[in-house]
């Protein structure tokens, strides 16, 4: 007796199952918001003159920035353009760009908003046998991340190689910035943003082993150390106009060594005299590396020459640098030293910038 309860026990059991199972499969299944129709409905305006909002009839919304659709023919958004594939310059060579190149990166502080601010936790460098060719910022799930300048965004999907989520935006002039390990993208590949729209969510998709965000910064496809701009601890940037230098898309060349070798090289640069007697570059450099203490202060190297400014040139020195990094043109050192762009720089030879 006892039996023959327990299956008639059962099978109202599994009756009553297939009874749900058949109720579920009658259900309609909840459509995803990406599956609604997605028809505007409204346009709201916005702080930014040429940025108005457009409202979808599946609540969700996009930028709508008609101003900038005159940059769909410009050159730099079309040739070497490539939404599938991460890297687009495939038919460029490393020798193929200039020794340097002038990157204009901000007329305003407003052009500029750093991804995402915290302590660079792993450098651009060497890791094991790989190179790690930008630097990872530690953030919790669902951090927002931001776009660095105004600019395209040339794809946006998910990467396969090990990058997860991943975003990367074309400047207009010509750097790339790569944001990886996100755990949802914001835009599409066509979007144009401006600095400090988010752009995507951080998380640890991909070859991540915690949350964070990668960030690169590329020239043709030639990775460089987004520290030689970026101060991410505090979120500044470093340069309006930035001499990138072809010695720098190399994954020893360093942001931290360069920039503190830059410090100690200015000082001496700018007090070029001492004791009323030029110093060599050679010389220059011997004190650099030997800790001597500084022969002049800048403003008293500038006083003594009436305010005029002078640049001693070392290895690797050019024109187009030296324009850079004085914030002045090449036609004004070639005018006030009677030289021409093509002349050779003799190392120790002391230019008159200003």
């Amino acid at each position: 007796m006892k039996s023959f309860r327990f299956l008639l026990a059962a099978a109202a059991a599994f009756m009553f199952g297939i009874g749900m199972a058949s109720a579920q499969a009658r259900r309609p299944a909840i459509p995803k918001l990406d599956d609604l129709p997605r028809i505007p409905i409204d346009t709201i305006a916005t702080q930014c003159a040429d940025t108005q909002i457009i409202l979808y009839s599946n609540n969700t919304w996009s930028y709508y920035r008609p101003a900038l659709m005159r940059y769909n023919d410009a050159e730099i958004f079309t040739r070497h353009w490539d939404t599938t594939q991460i890297f687009s310059y495939r038919s460029v060579e490393l020798t193929d760009l200039p020794m340097v190149t002038e990157l204009k990166l901000i007329s305003s502080l407003s052009d500029f908003h750093p991804p995402i601010t915290g302590r660079v936790l792993s450098k651009y460098g060497v890791r094991g046998r790989r190179s790690h060719n930008g630097v990872d910022i530690p953030l919790r799930v669902g951090d927002p991340v931001h776009a660095a300048f105004d600019g395209r965004v040339r794809y946006a999907r998910f990467n396969t190689g090990g990058f997860g989520n991943m975003v990367i935006i074309r400047h207009h002039n010509g750097l790339e910035t790569w944001y990886a390990h996100l755990t949802r993208n914001n835009v599409t590949a066509g979007d144009y943003v401006k600095a400090g729209q988010v752009i995507g969510f951080g998380g640890s998709t991909g070859r991540s082993r915690g949350a964070h965000l990668h960030f690169e910064m590329r020239y043709f496809d030639q990775s460089f150390d987004p520290e030689f701009i970026v101060d991410f601890e505090s979120g500044n940037i470093r340069y309006q106009t930035f001499a990138l230098e072809r010695s720098f898309f190399n994954i020893r060349s360093r942001a931290t060594d360069q920039l503190e070798e830059d410090d100690d090289f200015m000082d001496y640069a700018f007090a070029a005299l001492e004791n009323g007697e030029e110093l060599t570059s050679e010389e220059i450099i011997a004190r650099i590396e030997s800790g001597a203490p500084r022969p002049q202060s800048r403003a008293a190297s500038n006083a003594n020459t009436g305010g005029e400014v002078y640049h001693t040139v070392v290895q690797n020195d050019m024109l187009s640098k030296l324009a850079v990094r004085y914030n002045v043109t090449v036609a004004q050192i070639c005018r006030l030293n009677n030289i021409t762009p093509e002349t050779t720089l003799r190392l120790g030879r002391r230019l008159r910038i200003r």
